[in-house]
């Protein structure tokens, strides 16, 4: 097996293996063929669940044939496939939960959960990888042997085998398709010379067909001399065959089957078979070509148009006519003496020799040029240049117009008025001209009569003053002086006029006209209406720094303006307030009402700001249900906490939104300058911990900053970055908490418990990093592994004894919930009705009819199904009535007062006997005193868990304490 050539670096070794993937392309759009027999004989050969051959490329895979599955492509990343054709070898994975590399893949942790794989890669002839027969399980295996990975292997050539078979298939019907429609003469000629093979394009140029032309010595097709050439380049590849494969392209004459003398060009490629060297040989006739070059040698050389060859790299003259002689006075050989250079101005041969060499196809002038005659006299001449091959070499055929004779000269004048002309009259800005001497009107376009709303003949001939105030038009009068003392351009930039349609904004340019002698004759005026222009620029310089739906400043208006009062020293600024405020309840009214109600809201929010404000405050919106306000006016913190109150107090009256009365409220963070910081960013972040603290709160209201309030969010984006990688650095870990019958004590369930020992942080309460999970998206896969882990500790426990597993909303959100407990039972040998899922009554606040069909299938494989924490938050018996819980636990709060609290007492009552109605074991969490197990006990409680019988123990002392436990409750029995 080979791996990258010594002679590349791996990059480069890529690259090429990604050229070799794309020449088995074809193969996606191929009919099944044998590879796919290939695929279902290696399933039943290993019993593999899944087979499949897929081929890598870049950033992906595609799977040629497979089998257990539907997939056509998959990501590159997390490919097993890949995994293989990395390592250039038989690959295997007996355990992939043990792997380094995909323990924590998508296809392991998730459908269809591999546990075993196995690959051979798929080498190319050329020694190149490009992917991988592979073999895959749902169960680990314990051995994949030698001979096994030799029958892999075997399998993986014979598929390799298949593809080159097709892809020189294809090759071969490609040349064949080109051989059969190509113009061209192809011959194959086995060295020394007898031709093989010859295409049906042969017999056009040399006169025999294939047929007559097989096994006919070369040498009576072509003459001794090339056939000479042939047998030394034939000897230079046999000498070196990686550097004389090819014969350049030779221009010759052959003698055809009927006698006539035919022009080819004859290139010819060498390659060896069987130790023989082989010729590939295409002839081209070229008859047509050189009598087109004849013609144009006859009609170049008679033309009476001057004309010249030049070559494209040193612009010397190749080839001229008699014409150009006699126009530039130089004899021909004179003429190939030099460069087109030499005819040019010393000043435009730069210009020139840009533009020759820059020319494709053709070129066609604008203007004349100056060129220089042997005797040195100057012509105007226009230039007409066309791209050609001469002799063999690229070239620039030219063709020179002499314009000098004042006819043309006069034409081309009038053509250039003409043009002129049409421009003046069509271009969209009032164009005017008056004369240096009394500023009286000679010109105006079409333009300048809409503008002035005048017919021209009765503007020509007045002065700028008898149309417009002289007020207005003093700036104008003004850019005439400057244009006849500077002879240079003068702009007046958006100057207001009255014209007769309203006031207009114009940008007019004065450039003089001069006369022969070089001095302003007229001044040129051309003014452009850019009224639109400016107010629209206007209306969106307005918008870039304003809320559209409440004209207050926007995010960015607003930055600079807390930009511009940070700039105020503060020595001399008694400091102010920045306050960041959020609206409650916005989403809900907005979802309810729909979103116009919502801006006509967020309208009247921005109103009773603006009134509670003092009169050098800030104001702006800065996006959704964001304000600020910088408060100038608040320069204490009594001062800060009375307009806070203010705002509070406002915002918390009802709105009228559609003749309905909606309660918002708000809650506000808020910083204070300097103390909480002199630099933008600070104080904004400080006002955003603030509001963060008052959100937390969720009955809103106001929090000013406190310092702790950074070391709170430091150490939650800490744990937020450290908690992505807890998992696969072993720093989680499950402990188990009993749970015993309350009458014997004895232990019946033990609840898993999730702990996380950070390496430098210590111990992280469950309490802090479990939100923190449930924001980034962990808590899924935590729960997933918390779900594995549990059930493989328990199988090692008692049979008597379950494991109780919390499910969290978003675990019992994924799709794949069933899945995952039912592949944590099967890989752990736990039986479902030692599994004990606790859900919180959160669970079902969502789409209960879909959950509650979750819980049901949940139950249904023989789980229990226990509501956790009952008695807070959303408490509703109609989930009582909907789903038969196994059990329901009594939320520790309750527990806690039990000693000294008749009311607590009252619900855990009430709560047992619902239990006892509804068929239900009820359990008390939090038990930590003798008292309130005696409590418990009297009040006929099924079980208790708490610190009173037992704290959380580790999975390797668990088991143990149950086994220690269930002596002593035997012993006293």
């Amino acid at each position: 097996m080979r791996h990258a050539p010594a002679d590349t670096t791996l990059s480069d070794y890529e690259s090429l293996r990604l050229e070799e993937v794309s020449k088995y392309k074809f193969l996606k759009k191929r009919p099944p063929h044998l590879s796919d027999h290939i695929v279902g004989l290696t399933s039943d050969i290993f019993g593999a669940r899944y087979a499949f051959i897929s081929l890598i490329e870049k950033d992906s895979i595609w799977f040629r044939s497979r089998f257990g599955f539907e997939d056509n492509e998959a990501s590159r990343e997390s490919s097993f496939s890949a995994y293989t054709v990395d390592n250039n070898s038989v690959t295997t994975i007996l355990d992939t939960h043990e792997h380094p590399r995909f323990k924590f893949a998508p296809q392991v942790v998730e459908d269809p959960h591999v546990r075993f794989y196995a690959g051979a890669p798929l080498i190319t002839p050329r020694g190149y990888v490009i992917g991988a027969l592979s073999i895959a399980d749902t169960r680990a295996r314990l051995d994949f042997s030698d001979e096994d990975q030799r029958r892999l292997l075997t399998l993986a050539k014979l598929v390799m085998d298949q593809f080159e078979l097709k892809r020189l298939t294809e090759e071969h019907n490609a040349a064949l398709a080109l051989s059969r429609t190509t113009s061209d003469a192809i011959l194959h000629v086995a060295l020394p010379g007898t031709i093989t093979y010859a295409n049906s394009a042969a017999k056009r140029i040399i006169g025999w067909n294939e047929h007559e032309l097989f096994r006919k010595p070369l040498a009576e097709l072509l003459p001794a001399s090339l056939v000479k050439r042939i047998a030394a380049a034939a000897r230079r590849f046999e000498k070196w065959p990686q550097r004389h494969t090819a014969l350049s392209t030779v221009e010759t004459r052959i003698r055809n089957a009927c006698g006539r003398d035919v022009p080819i060009e004859f290139s010819a490629g060498f390659w060896t078979t069987d130790d023989v060297i082989h010729m590939g040989a295409i002839i081209r006739d070229v008859s047509e070509r050189k009598r087109r070059e004849a013609s144009f040698q006859m009609l170049f050389e008679q033309s009476p148009v001057p004309m010249w060859i030049i070559d494209t790299g040193n612009l010397r003259f190749l080839a001229t006519n008699d014409a150009v002689c006699e126009l530039y006075g130089y004899s021909r050989e004179e003429m190939l003496a030099r460069s087109v250079l030499d005819v040019r101005l010393p000043e435009e041969r730069q210009q020139a020799a840009r533009i020759l060499t820059s020319v494709q196809e053709s070129y066609e002038p604008t203007t004349p040029w100056t060129h220089v005659k042997a005797d040195g006299a100057r012509i105007r001449v226009l230039t007409f240049a066309r791209r050609i091959q001469y002799k063999g070499r690229l070239a620039i055929v030219v063709a020179v117009i002499d314009v000098t004779e004042s006819e043309r000269a006069a034409n081309e004048l009038k053509s250039t008025q003409i043009f002129l002309d049409a421009i003046i009259e069509n271009i969209p800005s009032m164009l005017l001209v008056k004369t240096v001497k009394d500023g009286r009107i000679v010109l105006l376009n079409r333009a300048g009569e809409r503008f002035l709303d005048q017919d021209r003949d009765a503007v020509i001939g007045k002065q700028t003053s008898e149309l417009l105030p002289f007020a207005e038009i003093e700036k104008y009068l003004e850019a005439d002086r400057r244009v006849q003392s500077g002879s240079r351009a003068v702009v007046v930039e958006n100057h207001k006029i009255s014209l007769p349609r309203g006031s207009r904004i114009l940008r007019t340019q004065k450039v003089p006209v001069p006369d022969s002698n070089g001095d302003p004759l007229y001044i040129l005026g051309v003014s452009e209406d850019v009224t639109e222009r400016i107010e629209i620029e206007e209306r969106n310089r307005y918008l870039s720094r304003h809320d559209v739906l409440t004209e207050l400043p926007n995010r960015f208006a607003f930055q600079d303006l807390l930009d511009l009062e940070l700039s105020i020293d503060a020595d001399r600024s008694p400091g102010f307030s920045l306050h960041l405020l959020d609206l409650d309840r916005f989403k809900a009214i907005n979802d309810s009402f729909g979103h116009l109600a919502g801006d006509a809201l967020l309208r009247q929010v921005a109103n009773r700001l603006l009134d509670i404000k003092g009169p050098n405050d800030i104001v702006a919106r800065l996006g959704g249900d964001e304000f600020a306000i910088i408060g100038r006016s608040c320069a204490s913190r009594d001062a800060i906490e009375h307009f806070a109150t203010a705002v509070t107090a406002s915002l918390s009256k009802p709105f009228d939104i559609d003749e309905q009365e909606v309660t918002v409220g708000c809650s506000i963070g808020i910083a204070f300058h300097p103390q909480d910081g002199r630099e933008a960013d600070a104080l904004l972040k400080h006002a955003d911990l603030a509001l963060y603290a008052a959100k937390a709160n969720g009955v809103g209201g106001f929090v000013l900053f406190d310092p702790k309030m950074e070391e709170k969010a430091d150490r939650e984006r800490r744990l937020r970055r450290d908690l992505i990688h807890a998992l696969e650095r072993h720093q989680l870990d499950v402990v188990y908490q009993p749970i015993v019958d309350a009458r014997s004590k004895r232990p019946v369930d033990c609840e898993a418990l999730l702990r996380w020992h950070h390496p430098e942080l210590g111990p992280i309460s469950p309490v802090e990093f479990i939100p923190i999970a449930e924001s980034i998206n962990l808590i899924g896969s935590i729960g997933c592994w918390v779900l594995r882990r549990a059930c493989e500790t328990a199988a090692t426990w008692p049979r008597h004894v379950k494991v109780a597993v919390n499910l969290s909303v978003r675990q019992f959100a994924r799709p794949n919930l069933i899945t995952e407990v039912k592949r944590g039972l099967a890989d752990s040998g736990l039986s479902a009705d030692r599994l004990v899922l606790e859900i919180t009554e959160s669970v079902l606040l969502g789409d209960t009819e879909e959950n509650l069909a979750v819980l049901k299938r949940l139950k249904d494989l023989g789980a229990h199904i226990a509501l956790d924490d009952f008695g807070t938050g959303y408490s509703s018996l109609s989930y009582l009535q909907k789903f038969h819980f196994d059990r329901i636990k009594i939320d520790k709060s309750f527990i806690t007062e039990l000693d000294h609290s008749t009311n607590s007492l009252s619900i855990i009552r009430a709560i047992i006997s619902l239990g006892k109605t509804f068929n239900a074991d009820i359990t008390a969490e939090g038990v930590e005193t003798d008292s309130q197990y005696q409590i418990l006990k009297r009040e006929h409680c099924d079980h208790c868990q708490g610190y009173y019988f037992s704290k959380p123990i580790d999975a390797k002392t668990v088991g143990a304490w149950l086994a220690a436990s269930e002596a002593k409750s035997d012993a006293s029995v």
